[in-house]
């Protein structure tokens, strides 16, 4: 049973303004006064309450939805997530206290329709096109930098990185290193960790295949472990100093999320084996209907032995090619003579454009729009997939922009190549697996559009119907 003995007895204190609204329904999940599943006074009660105006309160709503805290579903209102309390009383905020909760969003220009579900692009078309103009503009204002970006990468960026990071994904005192992509961090990593080319490289599987080759790429030995849906347990790892690869945030491909105790003891074995975990936080800025957890980075001895990954492709775009890495202090040096070296730096000019549009707010507007049009479009889709397959089972919903469906005992590449020539492009799960092949389908639904999800359901029953 709740424990909030109602939707309109939430007991707030003074608040001033959006950011202490946010800040004081965290803390009433933290002390108990809400738990997982009540129900949330709304945003007119809310209004009513604290005096402040009722956009002023949607859009700390906003907040605490993409953050996780909070969810609402249609006839039922807003309630607490499911695992928010464990979250809050961890520490997991939405930002720092003295940081305000960015203004109100802009509608999405409209773009054509899409009919290609393969994951690893967001739909750009939600970045709001004044907003990004606008960044364009006042970074091109400062002309060229005229300076080698692997070198003396945008200051601006790093700034406003740290930032965005801290409110984020609670990373604090961060000094990020900019790459042109996720795969060239990965890369930079390995051969700083490992320069004799020593170190085994540990990824799950199915997993990603970048991750895979920049490690052969550096002559390491790659060594393979069966996903399993609460992460990658770290007493498989033995006690040989090593380098790990997760993507404990959502899982590619699979889409499972990290416990919190396997993240917990993977930390905890990289420490006492002297082994580096490199996380990527693919996907890790959308979340549906479920608490945030916290970055293998920030927990005990994450700063000493996790270096955290992450890229603007599926929060923004990929055309941008900008990437992120914040490794550990001993491998800081190495990294930079890997960039001197391979000169896999970001150009400044996006680099810029992406500083002024995070530091304006426009980012956290753009995130806060893009959870709700993607969790709308993910539920489309599940339903679909529901209605007219009943039968296959569906991974990997709660966060990111692409789900799984499992077809077992099927030639996965067959209904591929069948969707294909119904005019849906889609990729197989099993494409994605080096040794512990899955027979599925990977869906990317962040560019679904209209009636595209029940279009696509039905075209997978009638190709599943024809393969027998």
């Amino acid at each position: 049973m709740p424990r909030n003995p109602g939707p309109g007895s939430l007991v707030l204190g003074d608040v001033a303004g959006a950011a202490d609204l946010v800040n004081a329904i965290v803390d009433r999940i933290a002390d108990g006064a809400l738990t997982d599943g009540d129900a949330v006074p709304s945003t007119r009660v809310l209004a009513r309450q604290t005096g402040l105006s009722r956009g002023t309160v949607v859009r700390a709503f906003d907040e605490l939805a993409a953050a996780g805290f909070i969810s609402s579903t249609h006839g039922s209102g807003t309630r607490v997530s499911g695992g928010a309390t464990q979250a809050a009383r961890a520490g997991a905020r939405t930002r720092g206290r003295d940081e305000a909760v960015p203004g109100p969003t802009v509608e999405p220009r409209r773009g054509r329709s899409h009919r290609d579900l393969r994951p690893g692009i967001p739909d750009a078309t939600l970045v709001d096109a004044r907003a990004w103009r606008s960044a364009v503009r006042t970074a091109a204002v400062g002309g060229l930098a005229g300076l080698n970006p692997w070198e003396e990468p945008s200051p601006t960026l790093r700034a406003a990185l740290a930032g965005h990071l801290r409110r984020h994904r609670g990373i604090a005192d961060a000094d990020p290193m900019l790459f042109d992509s996720s795969r060239s961090a990965v890369a930079a990593l390995c051969a700083a960790f490992a320069a004799d080319g020593q170190a085994p490289f540990h990824i799950e599987d199915p997993g990603y295949r970048g991750a895979m080759l920049m490690a052969r790429e550096q002559g390491l030995s790659v060594r393979v472990h069966p996903a399993d849906p609460d992460g990658l347990d770290a007493a498989l790892l033995g006690d040989e100093p090593s380098i790990v690869f997760v993507t404990p945030a959502h899982h590619y491909p699979l889409g499972y999320r990290m416990s919190v105790d396997r993240r917990v003891a993977l930390v905890e074995w990289a420490r006492t084996t002297g082994s580096l975990v490199i996380e990527d936080d693919y996907d890790g800025e959308f979340r549906y209907g479920v608490a945030p957890l916290p970055a293998l980075a920030t927990l005990p001895g994450g700063a000493e032995s996790v270096a955290y990954v992450g890229t603007s492709s599926k929060s923004v775009a990929p055309d941008l090619r900008v990437a992120w890495c914040l490794p550990p202090a001993t491998l800081r040096r190495g990294v930079q003579r890997w960039l001197a070296v391979h000169r896999r730096g970001p150009s400044s000019v996006p680099a810029d454009v992406l500083a002024e549009f995070i530091g304006s707010g426009a980012m956290d507007r753009h995130l806060a729009r893009a959870a709700r049009v993607y969790s709308d479009r993910r539920s489309r889709l599940v339903s679909a997939l529901c209605r007219e397959c009943p039968d296959l089972a569906v991974t990997g919903v709660e966060a990111g922009l692409h789900l799984c469906v499992l077809l077992p005992g099927r030639d996965d590449d067959e209904i591929v190549r069948a969707l294909e020539a119904a005019g849906w492009r889609t990729r197989s799960l099993s494409s994605q697996a080096h040794r512990y092949a899955v027979s599925g389908l990977v869906l990317n639904y962040a560019r679904l559009r209209g009636p595209d999800a029940a279009e696509f359901a039905s075209a997978l029953r009638e190709v599943l119907a024809r393969a027998g």
